[in-house]
């Protein structure tokens, strides 16, 4: 029989204050924080997370400094090695401790390792030239090769298995996101890949560009355009030259939001890392910092807003990184 929410939330408190009662030896009565269940005692506050969630931690941060509590607790279901890596990012008075739950107590988790950035194709060099033939961005993110347009994606270099009667080999394949390739394929199996690039360029291109009337496709990926924007203006954030790059997080789909990285150089000459979101990210800032670890630790890391998502709990969360990060509110492209 499943549970209802106010059932499943009731075993969450009871479970959060059997853990703290183990662990700290303190009491408090647990409420609800975002998807997570938290407890304060003083200036100690313990949250229950039920899976790795940069946007948990960043929540139980907030929620932390709104109580004036200078110690976190967290305890962590699943996944409490890759929490306890991103709290190392960020630094309180009292210190983030990270705990695994095991059974009805806890264990001290230990950090993971940053994973390392997975490079591109290196047989891509056709599909790279039928891309740049057509004038799309050329973007690089966990090993896949993809062509965007203002962001969004029209094509990339998909690898036929062989084991499923595939030659092995990287082939373009054309449409807006897995779905759109899936329906060109099957609608238009004759037609030549440029042809099909060509297509769905131009379907893009007539709908997304700056100041171009609203259009459904100007509301997916706008964080990738926004990185787009930033490319190609890089004096927007203090910066002389980006270039597109993975997080260490790969967005689940093209419609959820996630935010875009681009690496390159300040105007100083010095390493710098952007991150562009829209709305209000709560994974943005872990993530940001988890991002910087893996290409360049000495990076100097700026978060890009729209002016309407400069929110307060960004700003707070950028300070609170050991090596803090400036967030830049950019006028978007779209209206």
């Amino acid at each position: 029989m499943s549970l209802t929410g106010e059932q499943r939330a009731r075993l969450q408190r009871a479970k959060l204050s059997a853990l703290v009662r183990d662990h700290l030896d303190v009491d408090g009565e647990p409420f609800e924080l975002g998807s997570t269940t938290a407890l304060s005692a003083g200036d100690v506050m313990a949250v229950l997370v039920p899976t790795a969630d940069p946007a948990a931690l960043a929540g139980a941060l907030l929620g932390a400094r709104r109580r004036d509590a200078d110690t976190v607790v967290l305890y962590v279901d699943e996944g409490a090695d890759d929490v306890a890596r991103w709290a190392g990012y960020f630094t309180l008075p009292g210190g983030i401790e990270v705990r695994a739950v095991a059974g009805a107590g806890s264990l001290a988790a230990d950090p993971s390792p940053v994973p390392p950035a997975e490079p591109g194709p290196d047989d891509a060099d056709g599909v790279a030239a039928d891309l740049r033939d057509a004038g799309v961005e050329l973007v690089v993110e966990h090993g896949v090769l993809r062509g965007e347009v203002w962001g969004l994606e029209v094509a990339r270099a998909v690898r036929w298995p062989t084991e499923m009667g595939g030659d092995g080999r990287l082939h373009l394949e054309a449409g807006v996101g897995r779905f759109d390739r899936d329906a060109v394929a099957a609608a238009r199996p004759d037609d030549p890949p440029a042809v099909s690039l060509r297509r769905a360029v131009d379907m893009v291109r007539e709908h997304r560009y700056p100041g171009a009337p609203v259009h459904p496709l100007q509301l997916l990926a706008r964080e990738r355009w926004l990185r787009a924007q930033l490319m190609q203006d890089p004096s927007l954030v203090g910066a002389t030259e980006l270039h597109a790059v993975g997080t260490t997080i790969e967005a689940p789909g093209l419609k959820d939001a996630h935010p875009a990285a681009a690496s390159g150089v300040a105007e100083d000459g010095s390493p710098m890392l952007v991150l562009a979101s829209t709305g209000v990210d709560l994974a943005l800032v872990p993530l940001a910092a988890d991002t910087r670890a893996q290409l360049d630790p000495a990076a100097e890391l700026v978060l890009a807003v729209p002016p309407a998502d400069r929110h307060p709990g960004t700003v707070a969360l950028a300070t609170m990184l050991r090596r803090p990060a400036t967030v830049v509110a950019v006028e978007p492209g779209w209206g």
